[in-house]
């Protein structure tokens, strides 16, 4: 059987979490082992609980994002999820940037919503589709084709493969690398196309190279 992953939800709806709980309990592979209802609580089980992912809601006592923008920069930390109702483009921006790598609606089918968390705890990142031409437009304005050409050949490797949807760990397998050097590679990379994260550069990607 494949390794768990814990999960902390953080939402001040009781009811609305009480349905996600019930939907990532259809796979026995996803396991929640907190809830909250606070930016501070989420900070608080984050760091007590350690877990894969941590689900946060935007709005919400405490600010979701400033707790996301915590959360990211722990040792070993867990990966973000904004679960949210908020399609406002400078919010998803701003979660993206404090550090989240998943931006999902609230509105999302159980089951896109158990594999978007399965993906990124695998080290993908995953934005719902209708709002990833909006962010893809935004990218655009900060970076141009001519950005992808500064990335050495093996950068452009690693983008390719990432940007194909594999995890950091498989792009590492394909290549012959450690994992830790794919990371060193995407942080270099992020720096060279003017983006703060790795959605953002794997759209940039799939725009110009197909």
């Amino acid at each position: 059987m494949a390794e768990r992953i814990s999960i902390v939800l953080i939402d001040d709806h009781s009811l609305f979490r009480a349905g996600v709980i019930q939907t990532l309990a259809l796979d026995p592979q996803l396991d929640v082992v907190g809830e909250g209802g606070t930016g501070e609580q989420a900070i608080e089980l984050a760091e007590r609980l350690r877990p894969d992912i941590v689900l946060l809601d935007i709005s919400m006592p405490g600010n979701g994002i400033e707790a996301a923008r915590v959360i990211a920069a722990m040792p070993d930390a867990p990966r973000v999820i904004m679960l949210t109702v908020s399609e406002d483009d400078d919010d998803m921006i701003s979660a993206l940037e404090a550090g989240a790598v998943g931006y999902i609606l609230k509105g999302i089918e159980s089951l896109h919503l158990i594999a978007a968390v399965k993906s990124v705890a695998a080290g993908d990142s995953f934005v719902s589709p209708n709002l990833t031409l909006r962010l893809l437009s935004g990218v655009k304005e900060k970076a141009t084709p001519r950005l992808l050409d500064s990335l050495s050949e093996q950068e452009q490797r690693v983008l390719r493969l990432v940007a194909k949807g594999m995890s950091n760990r498989e792009a590492g397998e394909k290549l012959g690398i450690l994992e830790k050097t794919v990371k060193f590679h995407m942080t270099r990379i992020m720096a060279k196309l003017k983006v703060n994260n790795r959605v953002s550069a794997s759209l940039l990607a799939q725009k110009e190279w197909g």
